[in-house]
């Protein structure tokens, strides 16, 4: 039997977080293997958050109260008051189930190379629907497992904040989540991490995320603000392969279609012909991108007619299609950031 026990410390972000941060809580002091610590980093809370923690658990886990202004700043405030060697992620509005902790565990015994491990997970959409699979919709993982997801996490991330485990020298090493992004901040680090390290991963359902109504999920406009931003800074990262680097600009093509799209479905025609333009970047879809522009180029009264049977955007149907990427086999070779495919099947 192996005898690799890592101490987890976990670190939930909160801000305005009840009722479900006490839920949150619960579930990590739930787990078949006991985590050393469990953190609750109160952002600022209006609603009493870090007051009823610690009312309600006291001793049992550790309250950081402070003014952070944005989850991965809280998650970084979170970790480096963390005394664990691991430094296990949980939102405040998600769940783990029981043996998360213990499956993390056996997975990172298996592969002592790897700075960091993440599961699938179970999610409920805003309508009250639980699938069981998050995995389902983005990724086809084989275990066992273990590499660097780079080329695919350019393509989708299918990486769930509350399912993933990190060392802490790795997010020492590489200064945690970057508090510059205020969307896109989890994938950010995912990359970062995936260009230094490795990962193992889990195809079991180990959390269960909530699609939450005023959460980030729902702030449309700054999280596809946010993924432009990322994919043009990795598009301009001259220490990127220029297979990877092409994949960032058709991504943030991509980003800057649906950012004209939802400009267009809000009237602001001026700022959709310039989203537009800017997506031209992203040639494969030349003829969706030209009839989004071309939409926004048509009178007020005739856009506002055509707006109101949804015609004028029926030019996104072809650009919404879900991707779906594979990881196969066991690549434990040290990526250099720079190769596209390191973490493929060897």
């Amino acid at each position: 039997m192996n005898a690799f026990v890592p101490e987890f410390s976990v670190v939930i972000p909160a801000h305005n977080g009840m009722p479900d941060l006490v839920d949150a809580v619960e579930s990590a002091l739930a787990q078949t293997l006991a985590p050393a610590e469990i953190v609750v980093v109160d952002d600022a809370s209006t609603d009493g958050s870090g007051d009823a923690v610690e009312e309600r658990f006291g001793a049992r886990v550790r309250v950081v109260r402070g003014r952070f202004g944005s989850a991965g700043a809280a998650r970084n405030a979170g970790w480096r008051a963390a005394r664990g060697a691991w430094v296990a992620f949980l939102d405040a509005d998600d769940l783990w189930f029981p043996d998360k902790l213990a499956v993390a565990a056996d997975k990172l015994a298996a592969a002592p190379e790897a700075d960091w491990f993440f599961s699938d997970g179970a999610f409920r959409t805003l309508d009250g629907q639980l699938h069981a699979s998050w995995f389902g919709l983005y990724a086809d993982v084989v275990e066992p497992w273990c590499g660097a997801p780079l080329a695919q996490l350019f393509e989708v991330n299918f990486v769930l904040t509350s399912s993933t485990v990190v060392r802490r020298a790795a997010l020492a090493a590489t200064g945690g989540f970057d508090e510059s992004l205020s969307h896109a901040e989890d994938l950010d680090l995912w990359i970062r991490l995936s260009r230094r390290g490795l990962a193992t991963a889990s195809r079991r359902s180990l959390v269960r995320y909530q699609h939450r109504e005023g959460g980030l999920t729902r702030q449309t406009e700054n999280r596809l603000r946010g993924g432009a931003t990322l994919f043009e800074r990795l598009a301009a990262d001259t220490g990127l392969h220029p297979a990877l680097r092409r994949s960032a600009k058709r991504r943030a093509g991509l980003y800057r279609y649906k950012l004209a799209l939802h400009a267009l479905r809000e009237g602001r025609t001026a700022e959709a012909r310039a989203g537009f333009a800017a997506a031209w970047m992203f040639p494969e879809r030349v003829t969706p991108v030209l009839a989004g522009w071309c939409a926004a180029l048509l009178p007020p009264a005739l856009f506002a007619k055509l707006r109101g049977r949804k015609a004028a955007v029926a030019v996104a149907t072809p650009m919404v299609a879900v991707r779906r990427v594979e990881l196969r086999g066991d690549a434990r070779v040290a990526p250099s950031g720079s190769a596209p495919g390191a973490e493929g099947a060897r």
